[in-house]
């Protein structure tokens, strides 16, 4: 019984949960047996180690710099320091600091059999990833309904800059607090065997398998229904009451909040797509764990790398939207220095293109090619010919 025992525990922090239930396991002598040698492999394959590297290079980079620039241009530019900017660049920090942390601290778990972090990495792994997206998808939650207010309940009281900051702070003492069992429920271990050293995290059976379930509620299912919600009734509102609006308001302005709510819409179902796998995956697992006696198989793993890939994905893609469909982001990211030493260059580029095409040649004569220039007055000049056009207004 006492080898068994032990086997069974060794095994279970490689994703083996044994149904024998032990009275006094910490006071086994593991020193006296041998860990089992084929389950010893150390590391996963260096192959496998630089593939999953160079896919998370660039979702690092371009998160890491999209994240940053969008704080930036908001601290630089008074007029985007409104409330609903204020809690996406509050988004944009805490995507940032996810992705600066957290793909790491994954990686090395994911890299090796031993638990290489330590006691500080098994307290602050599970709990900064967690505390970092709750917070994300909480501002994400505010933005929507935001927006919600902006469109659908224009007469509301909308967000001030002093509710943004009460809601910045909610949204990170919120995602400290739900976040903070996986610190408290979490400890590191050591086992010596006769021929191996074993480290690892173990997770508190009893509580965190539910708790779980209350973290992807908040991460996952209460902000995606009130996205729903939000950009339901925004396009129900325009849908339904377009004509009315159109004759009470500048079609302008009908058209930049059907570009706002489609922006968000976007968003909302980019958050589906890459936070669901998660989701349905740690049902799945504790299925698996609580059915079966045998270790989570290869294919799982996979999947599993798949979706905590796709959750950092999440939040390396949300500056790039914002970037290409917001005006007012887009013409702040054309005026950063790089932005404007770029668009010199192809400003001098299309010039010197320009001055090519109108050199005169030896002749005295324009070249006849198929470029087309539009002088002041009702004449457009084709190659060396000339023809007069008369005014469209006036004919």
């Amino acid at each position: 019984m006492a080898v068994v025992t032990a086997i069974c525990l060794a095994t279970m922090s490689r994703g083996i949960r044994c149904r024998i239930k032990f009275s006094a396991s910490d006071d086994f002598d593991f020193s006296k047996w041998d860990f089992p040698e084929d389950r010893i492999w150390l590391h996963i394959p260096e192959s496998e180690m630089i593939i999953k590297i160079c896919t998370f290079i660039p979702v690092l980079i371009f998160g890491l710099i999209g994240n940053f620039i969008i704080i930036h241009l908001i601290v630089i530019n008074r007029s985007l320091r409104t409330p609903t900017n204020l809690i996406i660049a509050n988004m944009a920090v805490a995507d940032f600091l996810t992705l600066l942390i957290c793909p790491t601290m994954f990686m090395i778990n994911d890299f090796y059999q031993n638990y290489l972090l330590g006691s500080a990495g098994c307290k602050m792994e599970g709990f900064l990833e967690g505390a970092f997206l709750i917070t994300a998808v909480l501002n994400l939650s505010a933005v929507s309904y935001d927006r919600l207010t902006a469109i659908v309940l224009p007469l509301e009281t909308r967000l001030t800059m002093r509710g943004a900051k009460i809601v910045i702070c909610f949204t990170w003492l919120a995602g400290i607090l739900i976040a903070l069992p996986l610190a408290i429920y979490r400890t590191y271990k050591v086992r010596h065997w006769k021929n191996f050293t074993e480290m690892y995290c173990k997770e508190n059976p009893t509580i965190l398998p539910k708790y779980w379930y209350v973290l992807i509620t908040v991460m996952v299912w209460l902000p995606l229904a009130i996205m729903l919600i939000c950009y339901s009734a925004i396009f129900y509102k325009l849908d339904r009451y377009e004509k009315k609006v159109m004759n009470r308001e500048h079609p302008l302005t009908v058209s930049y909040k059907r570009t706002v709510a489609k922006t968000l819409f976007i968003i909302t179902i980019v958050f589906v797509v890459l936070r669901l796998p998660f989701t349905v995956l740690v049902i799945l697992r504790d299925q698996i764990i609580a059915n079966t006696n045998n270790m989570i198989k290869g294919s799982f793993r996979i999947f599993w790398y798949i979706s905590q890939y796709l959750m950092f994905l999440n939040a390396a893609v949300n500056p790039i939207i914002y970037g290409y469909t917001n005006d007012n982001f887009r013409r702040a990211y054309d005026q950063l220095p790089v932005c404007i030493c770029c668009g010199d260059i192809k400003t001098k580029q299309k010039a010197k293109n320009h001055k090519t095409l109108t050199k005169v040649s030896d002749n005295g004569c324009l070249p006849m090619t198929s470029y087309r220039i539009r002088p002041r007055g009702n004449v457009r000049m084709y190659g060396s010919t000339t023809t007069p056009r008369s005014d469209p207004e006036t004919g």
